[in-house]
């Protein structure tokens, strides 16, 4: 089963894509199941939980911007605070009944740095992002290696067309949200996907810096 474990609705205020076109891009590129990961709210996971087809699993998450970068929780269906530090928001994460991810690392304004990823408990490491650069994921793929933790890949897909650049692959007996987790946990998942090109990335970054910037140069 092929899933993107990384993605944003308008309500995550950077984009615009509708739930309903999540779910037709989810269709035509084969995908099993989603994860919805809006930036600090769980308000599209949760309308995704309600609306989405029976063929579809939706895995609810969040995307939190904590003191030192963005964190990824899996399979919670309740908010996280933004702003406290890395390991109390995987203590809130592991309280809430997730899994922590460290999310997009190397990323210069949002991802977190190595030294911190090494002496936190991170439950796993998104290793492919569909926005870092090829060289990004595989220092990522690389460091996850070394530190013996669980992989995911998601496209961090803030339009339809982005959906599926990067894909979790699950065991075909994979059915179920739960079953999801233990698998991402027990190493049982393979990661597809490369990431964005240089041409893209600048464009990305330029954007990105602008948005930055309108908004007093503080994080999502």
């Amino acid at each position: 089963m092929r899933a993107d474990l990384h993605i944003h609705t308008f309500h995550s205020k950077d984009n615009h894509q509708t739930l309903q076109e999540i779910f037709k891009a989810a269709k035509a590129k084969d995908l099993g199941a989603i994860a919805i990961t809006d930036h600090n709210t769980t308000i599209g996971a949760m309308d995704a939980l309600k609306s989405a087809p029976d063929w579809l699993i939706v895995l609810p998450g969040i995307e939190i911007t904590s003191e030192d970068g963005h964190i990824l929780a899996l399979n919670v269906m309740q908010e996280i605070p933004k702003g406290l530090s890395v390991g109390e928001t995987i203590g809130k994460i592991h309280d809430a009944g997730g899994i922590a991810v460290a999310a997009h690392p190397y990323r210069k304004w949002s991802g977190l740095r190595e030294s911190m990823i090494r002496k936190s408990a991170f439950d796993a490491i998104e290793a492919i992002n569909g926005r870092n650069t090829p060289n990004s994921n595989r220092r990522v793929l690389k460091l996850a290696s070394e530190l013996g933790l669980p992989k995911i890949a998601g496209s961090d897909a803030h339009k339809p067309s982005s959906i599926g650049d990067a894909l979790t692959v699950f065991p075909d007996s994979v059915h179920t949200r739960d079953e999801m987790i233990h698998a991402i946990m027990n190493k049982q998942v393979l990661l597809e996907g490369k990431g964005r090109q240089t041409k893209e990335t600048f464009s990305y970054g330029g954007r990105s810096i602008a948005r930055w910037m309108r908004r007093g140069m503080r994080r999502l």
